[in-house]
């Protein structure tokens, strides 16, 4: 989780554990070891090439629908199939309307346990209606742990042997480098069933917000990469293998950032390569970091950018939008803007308002929905929810991360929960808008007042519209209020009225009076 300068010793540590994408790039395809380079392993080869054209003017085409996902996390006495029971939902479930899911599945891991762990666990998650699942690489045994000192005070925590040839001679995965083996297997394990590939969670994660202002200009330091500890040229050496692998054995998956949340970080990759002489652009390392993954993955709390007078979900789901906003910024720079898709793998804003932060159960509840539709406007392709559940209940909470989930705090067994507010209206977005594209014409068309917000959702199967409304709320509460009629050329008489709860309601008139809490509104 990212926090912002004083903040940042608010983070608590929960993690134990879209159809037809097409892609055209082109890369140089390594083979055997570089040579002539400072590395902390010996030296020696060449790269080979891969067919294509060149990766830097390539485009990507993506047409899935937005995918309405959650964190996973450990509670004691769930196994993972429970656990995504009351996310995804069962016969004894209603579910919280999640469609994918991000777990993840760490080397040290699958290294104890075996790569097929979990395999009927995906299977499980497929049969119960998830989909496209993000899955963050990670975590390495000890035996594969890089333990060099880039930082003086601690020894690395990612991958020893990363710049050991990816592949063979003769074309195989090269077994010597163990981050290189680790994706080949966890991929051709679980491929068929996960769609975004996460290298690294949180890379830039530091406790030193000063530094971090510094990186779009300046390398970051090794030392300030709290849980990564090592040269930001060593993370892009991890998203070129990962890039490499994932390609070779389906092209269509799309490799992803590790749920970054500072600009310049994005920065300090878009400008290196996985060179480890200062990201320096050589016949061996032709490449910038752009050119090896497909998608940004960000991690954004907004509780954190509202200031002391913008405390409502209005302002919190628009904060979605503008880092995705600044990310894009720093994309443009390299040219590489609009090439690249975005998705965000973590994010919430508390149940109860905590060290002066917005917190309330309406806020949050609205903010479910709002989320997920300004997350669509803006072309974001997907929003998992942190995290499934509370961890702490609410008058005992003491921290805003423990105030984070679609549940209450979990009970020891299964499957006596209670959901929250939030739950339910993510549960009501997924069921109404899963299923339909984001139809920007006939938002603009919808003729929105200033101090109303809301889009159009479109099915291609029934071939109607859901339209979502709601005031804009200011300050710092949820109190708001606006009336609308559609335009005429809608010639909407009479319409079917969904609450944030899915309750039903019918309207023969085209005049709506908008509170803070959105509604979904089908002619």
């Amino acid at each position: 989780f990212f926090l912002m300068a004083n903040q940042v010793f608010l983070k608590i540590f929960c993690f134990i554990l879209l159809s037809a994408i097409t892609l055209s790039c082109s890369k140089s395809t390594e083979t055997t070891k570089p040579e002539g380079v400072d590395t902390p392993g010996p030296g020696g080869g060449n790269e080979g090439d891969n067919n294509g054209d060149d990766g830097n003017t390539g485009s990507a085409s993506y047409g899935d629908l937005f995918l309405y996902g959650s964190n996973m996390g450990y509670y004691p006495g769930w196994t993972d199939e429970q656990l995504s029971e009351i996310l995804i939902g069962a016969p004894n479930s209603a579910g919280a309307g999640v469609n994918s899911l991000r777990p993840a599945m760490y080397d040290r891991f699958v290294e104890e346990w075996g790569y097929n762990i979990r395999l009927n666990t995906f299977k499980f998650y497929q049969q119960s209606g998830g989909k496209d699942h993000v899955i963050f690489l990670n975590g390495p045994s000890e035996a594969h742990r890089d333990k060099t000192k880039y930082c003086a005070s601690r020894e690395s925590e990612t991958f020893a042997n990363l710049y050991e040839p990816i592949w063979t001679n003769d074309g195989q995965i090269n077994n010597n480098n163990y981050y290189a083996r680790y994706v080949y297997n966890v991929v051709k394990t679980y491929g068929p069933y996960v769609k975004f590939w996460e290298v690294w969670n949180e890379p830039d994660y530091t406790y030193n917000w000063n530094a971090s202002q510094t990186w779009a200009n300046t390398d970051p330091d090794p030392c300030d990469l709290d849980g990564f500890y090592a040269p930001v040229q060593s993370y892009v050496r991890m998203l070129r293998i990962t890039y490499e692998v994932v390609k070779k054995l389906d092209p269509t998956d799309l490799v992803c950032l590790g749920g970054i949340g500072y600009e310049g970080f994005l920065d300090a990759i878009m400008r290196n390569t996985d060179n480890p002489a200062k990201g320096a652009v050589t016949n061996t390392y032709p490449q910038k970091g752009g050119e090896w993954f497909d998608c940004v993955s960000y991690h954004i709390y907004p509780m954190y950018y509202l200031g002391s007078d913008k405390k409502n979900s209005d302002a919190a789901a628009k904060a979605i939008a503008d880092h995705k906003n600044n990310l894009e910024t720093v994309l443009k720079k390299y040219q590489y803007g609009g090439k690249k898709c975005y998705i965000v793998t973590e994010c919430n804003i508390p149940r109860k308002a905590l060290n002066n932060y917005i917190g309330s159960d309406e806020a949050q509840k609205n903010f479910m929905i709002k989320a997920a539709v300004i997350a669509q406007k803006s072309g974001i392709k997907g929003l998992y929810i942190y995290g499934a559940a509370e961890s702490e209940t609410l008058s005992g909470a003491t921290d805003p991360y423990q105030v984070m989930g679609l549940y209450q705090k979990m009970p020891a067994a299964p499957y006596k929960v209670t959901i929250n507010s939030s739950g339910i209206s993510w549960r009501t977005a997924s069921r109404l808008l899963g299923n339909r594209h984001y139809d920007k014409a006939r938002t603009e068309a919808m003729q929105l007042p200033s101090n109303a917000d809301g889009a159009a959702f479109y099915s291609t199967s029934d071939k109607n519209y859901i339209y979502v409304l709601w005031a804009k709320s200011y300050g710092n509460n949820e109190t708001a209020s606006a009336s609308y009629s559609f335009p005429a050329l809608f010639n909407i008489a009479s319409a079917t009225q969904y609450s944030w709860d899915e309750v039903k309601s019918q309207g023969n008139n085209n005049d709506f009076k908008l509170t803070g809490s959105p509604i979904f509104i089908k002619p």
